[in-house]
């Protein structure tokens, strides 16, 4: 099997400069703003990277690489109950996450890679959507500091 068709690419725009994306990437009560509702972090290289995804379904891994406002790699896989996401061991995939200063924001691009191919479709359902709730998050806090 060819290694990038087990990878998950997605790009979305942030109405924020990266400085305020990043700090989304590491800070538990921030993350929850998008993604998972219990987070346990510790953003340095070696340190654990876990988010309660949905009731039962625990990703987890450890950081792999913090770059401040550039970069931020993880290890993932679950613990959960259900068998089809659990096959996916703790540590044994990766997501990269790349900001880039753009315009008046940031270009984001994640890439998770070492996805089974029967697992591919969800994550890359999930991934677009916490992405999504993401842009949202900013944009609305765009819309907010404009209004009266």
């Amino acid at each position: 099997m060819n290694r990038e068709q087990r990878v998950i690419e997605r790009e979305v725009f942030i109405a924020a400069p990266p400085e305020a994306v990043f700090k989304f990437l590491i800070d538990a009560q921030l993350m929850t703003h998008w993604l998972g509702s219990f987070q346990q972090l510790d953003p340095q290289p070696g340190g654990i990277f876990q988010v309660e995804v949905s009731p039962g379904n625990i990703a987890r891994g450890e950081y792999t690489e913090v770059v401040p406002f550039r970069r931020v790699a993880f290890t993932w896989g679950w613990n959960s109950l259900r068998p089809d996401l659990a096959a996916l061991r703790p540590g044994t995939s990766l997501v990269e996450i790349e900001l880039e200063p753009q315009d008046d924001g940031t270009r984001l691009r994640l890439r998770h890679s070492r996805l089974p191919d029967e697992l591919r479709p969800i994550h890359g359902e999930r991934w677009s959507a916490y992405l999504n709730r993401l842009m949202i998050f900013f944009k609305d806090r765009a819309r907010e500091a404009r209004s009266p």
